[in-house]
């Protein structure tokens, strides 16, 4: 095992395709995030410089707070792209096995690879020695369907192959992100490998994180969706869940939920704040990406930031409607302008 002097920290934002580029893991950080992952990149694109793969695992000045998630089936190729990665200055390199995606899948990566636990193990086993002092992790789901639960066994497997850290979304493939994450799931994983588990899955608020955390005693927090639209989830679970308050109310008989609650009234949620910071990121997508791209990059955090909020329908239509990232600036704006009136925002 390598790395022990890399610490990932309690809150983590996941690797997510189209979503977290570069710009959403600057506003991440800054917003709280200990620790990001790229989207996921392909191991032989990732050798053969493939156009656009440069992009995908910049990391600026923040390379020691980013990991480099590698997705492929061959142990071989992954061990090669994890070595230059670490060449590169990434201190955690994470495998995906996932990954529920058709495109993935059919190359025997991402999820598919829990079919195939002599695959999976080839792979750690191959990967961690290209590695030397880097960390290696790996981020999985609880089986490839209902007939083959076997993260345990994987757990076992990665723990004794020298990963050092799991990232566990608690559904099967089969599932995709239908039905509800079991994190009685995640608490079992916890409770039988001794290397660090990070939970993932179904953690759209402060709340959830919070609950989450206490019931399953995970190392951290991996925020995925409900990181979208809301990079500020970070903040507020650190000022939730590392103060007195929850503990408290755990004492005095409180449940979970209720104590989660008891935190959360205490944080003050000022929206004229998180649209300064969706006008950052904003600003941040187009200087990337250029105007029109990064435009339409950040309509998936605009979707999301706008949800359950009053008038959100109008805004939405001309969020979808926008062409260059002034448009979208200008509608935060008229956002801004109608605050009083506007509330509710997650």
């Amino acid at each position: 095992m390598a790395g022990n002097n890399i610490n990932l920290g309690r809150c983590i934002l996941a690797p997510m395709a189209g979503i977290t580029g570069f710009p959403f893991r600057k506003v991440a950080l800054k917003c709280g995030a200990e620790f990001c992952f790229t989207e996921m990149v392909s191991a032989t694109g990732f050798l053969h410089n493939d156009k656009g793969t440069a992009e995908l695992f910049y990391a600026g000045n923040d390379v020691m707070q980013t990991g480099i998630q590698l997705f492929g089936s061959s142990p071989e190729i992954l061990a090669q792209a994890a070595e230059k990665a670490a060449d590169k200055g990434f201190k955690v390199i994470d495998i995906n096995m996932g990954c529920p995606v058709k495109k993935v899948i059919k190359i025997g990566a991402g999820s598919a690879i829990l079919k195939d636990l002599q695959t999976l193990s080839a792979i750690v086993k191959s990967v961690r020695p290209a590695l030397k002092d880097s960390f290696l992790t790996i981020k999985i789901r609880s089986g490839f369907d209902e007939n083959s639960i076997n993260f345990l066994e994987t757990g076992r497997i990665a723990e004794e192959s020298g990963v050092d850290a799991v990232f566990f979304h608690p559904r099967t493939r089969s599932l995709m992100f239908g039905g509800a994450a079991d994190h009685s799931l995640t608490k079992k994983l916890k409770e039988n490998i001794s290397i660090p588990v990070y939970a993932s899955g179904d953690i759209f608020s402060a709340g959830d994180a919070l609950r989450i955390k206490h019931y399953t005693g995970a190392d951290g927090i991996m925020f995925a969706r409900g990181a979208i639209g809301r990079p500020w989830i970070f903040s507020e679970y650190l000022s939730a869940g590392y103060n007195n308050i929850f503990a408290e109310s755990l004492k005095k008989g409180n449940s979970l939920a209720e104590s989660a609650a008891a935190v959360l009234s205490g944080i003050e949620r000022d929206i004229g704040h998180k649209i300064n910071i969706m006008i950052e990121l904003a600003e941040e997508m187009c200087l990337f990406y250029g105007k029109e791209r990064g435009c339409n990059l950040m309509k998936p955090h605009l979707y999301n930031f706008l949800k359950g909020s009053k008038g959100s329908k109008n805004l939405r239509v001309m969020v979808n409607n926008a062409k260059t990232g002034k448009e979208i600036k200008d509608i935060l704006n008229m956002f801004k302008t109608l605050n009083d009136e506007y509330i509710g925002i997650n």
